[in-house]
């Protein structure tokens, strides 16, 4: 038993050793990727059938309405708000992105700048095309509430003969500790 107990941890420390010092053979200079095959240059359309017809081109959306400021992560700091950081929750066409500063938003525009409610859209390198604001918070709802009832309670406990009456039970029926309410009333119905 302790030879093949050896002879596995022999094996087991061999292969590990291999795999540890072993370097893979160099790929040919006339071998490509798999990625870069010239079957991506292929003619298609005999095999796909006839090109559909150009679909009529939708009115172009005012980009007012197609994008919405849902929320933003602002830095605090005015270097770290130079040095690009930030992100922004915007809705384009109805979906949600978070997008960070400097990543696309749609189309040409590109996130430039995050402030504390507001996002700027435009060109890199250029002043912003849009600024995005995120609407202001409903009003707080205000009023005001009953006065409080006095509680009969005192906190600590009540003082020895300042405890309300408490109702006897009802004549003839001695409560049975342990059972049911409903139970210890004789012919009695759960109290619903």
């Amino acid at each position: 038993m302790a030879f093949l107990v050896w002879l596995v941890l022999g094996l087991s420390v061999g292969y590990w050793l291999l795999q540890a010092v072993a370097r893979p053979l160099p790929m040919p200079a006339s071998v490509l990727p798999a990625g870069e095959s010239r079957a991506a240059q292929a003619d298609l359309s005999r095999l796909l059938g006839p090109v559909a017809p150009e679909a009529v081109p939708e009115p172009e959306q005012v980009q007012s309405s197609r994008l919405r400021l849902l929320g933003v992560v602002a830095p605090r700091n005015a270097r770290a708000a130079e040095a690009g950081e930030g992100v922004a929750l915007i809705e384009v066409d109805g979906v949600a992105r978070t997008v960070r500063v400097g990543a696309v938003v749609d189309g040409e525009l590109r996130l430039l700048r995050v402030g504390a409610r507001s996002a700027s859209l435009g060109r890199l390198g250029q002043a912003p095309q849009q600024v995005l604001e995120i609407s202001p918070p409903a009003a707080p709802a205000t009023g005001s509430l009953m006065a409080a009832a006095p509680s009969p309670v005192v906190l600590g406990g009540n003082p020895p003969g300042a405890m309300p009456p408490q109702a006897p039970p009802p004549a003839g029926i001695q409560p049975q500790y342990g059972l049911p309410l409903a139970a210890s009333v004789p012919g009695g119905q759960p109290l619903r």
